[in-house]
């Protein structure tokens, strides 16, 4: 899909094309320069290429700190454990640095002042904002890593501007303690430092359930679990509880609300990561979700727009399609999004979906009928749009590298999420430079700014008292427990239970395998008279039993020994996919929606009879 004037791009697959991108930017340039032949000087040249922006900024002196094994004598990025940088802030920075620039240790930087600065108007990223310095191209590029340290040329893309963005992955390595995660932002935020830079925002996938990178904060249990309580205050205060321990960590990014309506019960990507699957629910919590976050100085970004609730195939593994027409999409699919934009959303995520009533050829991340023409033209949405990330099948199996980062820009993207591939992460910078017109860049690097000021900080000295936000996650989990079907059996005598492990249903997920919490808990109410199986093995001896399964809808097997085990009798407790208890007829369900701790803790209270289920399903069995 290719537009008029300097918006165009052609999604080459060779020089030519690539040529003949670079000479319209280069006059798209020279007919600014001619423009602004008359306007006083600029101290920062208006080049898009990271390498001369990086030219034009002041360098910092070499470190000298005596400590410091990575100092080399006229290579001052390579400290990177530096804590010195130049005596003065360059003179260009001096209003953009005060207070929020300062030293990493800078004990001025605190929750209260965050939220003092993300009171805004909904999802405006054109409010007048300070002096700033002129970002390069690749302030449009977000990478990952491997390891619990940035590697060295990592750090250097972020010196020199050619990396604008980190995502955070605990499957990758890059968190392991809370220790290890605060010094490894201090080197990142500190490369930023030594090249003249604001900080760079940092983000995670911080969801619940399933999708949880940081585990040595609190774990709430998933969306679908807060759904269930019907209550959508309790999704404000988790959402305020987990932007309080990442910004404590210096990660004011969380890629969350999920705002996909699980329409499609088959859906193996959204499942429980759904608030529900009724559109107007959804929307409650998605907007109170995001309430939360943002108001204490932690950006959403609402996923997977326009909707990934409808299809039946995981993106990370091909390119699903949502075949919908228009009308359901404007009842359903956009529903929350509209709700969550208009209660201050920061950002919004795309999906890696095509969806034909919108764009006959293309899926969302890289077509401009839907980033650009419905996100913003008739949503209204002002913010930050970020894509999912760019190594997925759901949009790789399509297009090379270089054509998805410059088309997804192109089509109205204001960051690309380049998670994997050092040399594509190098690489994708100058993409955009020669493949998309000059003034879409200008656009997204405005927006690109402005966020960055307000969600990139240093990590604070002080930490946080997680206490009151287990506190939280343990009532949520409390609330959330759901009692389907006929009643439920007393449990005064011995009691078999039969669990499954949690199998990894999508590629998103990284939680532990929860069967040795579910065990100790039950152990502690049921002592002795407990007699526990796994694998789907039935212990010996009688008693009352207790069928456990994780995700059994989804996995053939699991759902047969299930149905095999409780033909005569007993209670199913479906702890991850509530659609687990469609499975068996006729027989008592309790339903937690997620197997972290606090849900596996509140499922036992229930079946020893301390807690009454008072959970409402969320979704149509």
């Amino acid at each position: 899909m290719c537009s008029s004037g300097e918006e165009t791009i052609h999604h080459h697959r060779g020089p030519p094309r690539i040529h003949r991108a670079q000479q319209r930017v280069a006059q798209a340039r020279a007919r600014g320069r001619a423009r602004r032949a008359d306007e006083p000087r600029r101290r920062v040249p208006r080049e898009r290429s990271p390498r001369a922006a990086h030219r034009a900024l002041p360098r910092p002196a070499p470190a000298r700190h005596p400590r410091d094994r990575r100092a080399r004598e006229g290579h001052p990025r390579r400290a990177r454990r530096s804590h010195r940088g130049p005596a003065q802030p360059p003179p260009h920075r001096a209003d953009h640095s005060a207070p929020r620039s300062g030293p990493p240790d800078h004990p001025g930087e605190g929750h209260a002042l965050a939220a003092r600065e993300t009171a805004r108007p909904a999802h405006d990223l054109a409010l007048p904002t300070p002096a700033r310095v002129k970002l390069g191209t690749g302030a449009l590029v977000w990478a990952g890593f491997d390891g619990p340290q940035a590697p060295d040329p990592i750090l250097d893309a972020i010196q020199r501007g050619a990396i604008g963005g980190i995502l955070l992955f605990a499957f990758r390595g890059n968190i392991r303690s809370k220790a290890q995660v605060r010094a490894m932002l201090r080197e990142i935020q500190d490369a930023a430092r030594r090249g003249g830079l604001p900080p760079v925002p940092v983000a995670v996938d911080q969801e619940g359930g399933t999708v949880i990178r940081i585990g040595y904060r609190a774990t709430f249990p998933s969306a679908m679990a807060i759904g269930a309580t019907g209550d959508p205050a309790y999704a404000e205060r988790a959402a305020r509880a987990v932007g309080e321990g990442l910004r404590a960590d210096g990660i004011a990014v969380n890629h969350a609300p999920v705002c996909d309506v699980n329409s499609d019960r088959r859906n193996p990507v959204i499942g429980t990561r759904a608030f529900g699957d009724d559109a107007e629910d959804v929307a409650a919590f998605a907007a109170a979700w995001v309430r939360g976050s943002e108001g204490v100085g932690v950006a959403t970004t609402p996923k997977h727009f326009p909707g990934h609730g409808h299809t039946s195939q995981d993106s990370h593994l091909v390119r699903p399609e949502a075949n919908v027409d228009r009308a359901t999409l404007e009842s359903r699919e956009l529903v929350p999004f509209r709700a969550a934009f208009a209660a201050g959303a920061s950002g919004a995520m795309s999906a890696h979906v095509r969806y034909p009533a919108l764009d006959p050829k293309d899926g969302a991340t890289v077509s401009r009928a839907i980033l650009t023409d419905l996100l913003r033209g008739e949503l209204g949405f002002t913010g930050f749009a970020v894509t999912d990330a760019l190594d997925m099948k759901g949009i790789t199996d399509a297009l090379g590298p270089d054509q998805i980062v410059t088309r997804a820009i192109a089509a109205g993207a204001d960051a690309a999420m380049v998670t994997t591939g050092l040399d594509l992460q190098l690489a994708a910078a100058g993409w955009i430079d020669a493949g998309v017109g000059a003034a879409r860049v200008s656009e997204a690097l405005e927006r690109a700014t402005v966020f960055r000021e307000r969600f990139a900080t240093p990590v604070p000295v002080d930490d946080i008292d997680d206490t009151p936000a287990r506190r939280l996650a343990a009532e949520i989990a409390e609330r959330a427990v759901t009692h389907v079907g006929p009643r439920l059996p007393p449990l005064d005598s011995r009691v078999r239970v039969v669990t499954f492990g949690s199998a990894r249903q999508s590629f998103v997920e990284e939680t532990a395998d929860p069967v040795g919490g579910l065990e100790r808990a039950l152990r502690e109410r049921f002592g002795d008279r407990l007699a526990f199986g796994r694998e789907g093995r039935l212990p010996e001896g009688d008693g009352t039993l207790i069928v456990c399964t994780s995700n059994a809808a989804f996995q053939p097997a699991q759902a047969a020994r299930a149905r095999e085990l409780l033909a005569s009798g007993g209670v199913l407790c479906a702890v991850r996919s509530p659609y687990d208890a469609a499975l068996v007829p006729n027989t008592p369900v309790l339903l937690s929606y997620s197997d972290v701790p606090p849900s596996l803790e509140a499922l036992a209270a229930v079946l020893a009879g301390e807690r009454r289920p008072t959970g409402r399903l969320p979704v149509r069995l």
